[in-house]
């Protein structure tokens, strides 16, 4: 595969399957998957408007990322007043926003260098999938 292949491969997400939740945050965040899931649920309580807790699917991307979101059809108003930041939009777009928001805070816990390029990497792959969304623009404002 060239680099011009891998450019236009779009990249792609996968419902966790019920048998694989468990392994799901291990899986991703390490010895801190304790804190990437708390993270998740306090990020969701303090920027989506009328959050009271959900069933969240987990996701696993085609490029190695991950991310979870609640499941419901239902429009989800995310307010960040750091950013100035109001915008409505899908449970998925809103759960790409807020795992944005976990990896970003991981990383500013000082965790070790030696463990935080799996962070960045995450991050990364995460945001590249964001930039492809459907509703990016509203995803890249709300991390802005």
């Amino acid at each position: 595969m060239t680099i011009q292949d891998q450019e236009s491969t779009p990249v792609t997400s996968t419902i966790v399957a019920d048998a694989d939740r468990l392994d799901f945050f291990p899986t991703y965040f390490g010895k801190y998957f304790m804190a990437g899931e708390n993270l998740l649920y306090v990020h969701a309580d303090r920027f989506v408007q009328n959050y009271q807790g959900g069933y969240w699917n987990f996701y696993t991307l085609s490029n190695g990322g991950f991310f979870a979101a609640l499941d419901t059809d239902k429009e989800q108003h995310v307010v960040i007043a750091d950013n100035y930041c109001s915008e409505r939009m899908s449970a998925e777009a809103a759960g790409v926003t807020l795992m944005l928001f976990v990896l970003g805070r991981l990383l500013a816990a000082r965790i070790p260098e030696n463990e935080s390029d799996l962070f960045i990497d995450l991050y990364h792959k995460l945001r590249e999938f964001a930039l492809e969304h459907g509703e990016a623009q509203a995803i890249l404002t709300a991390i802005d």
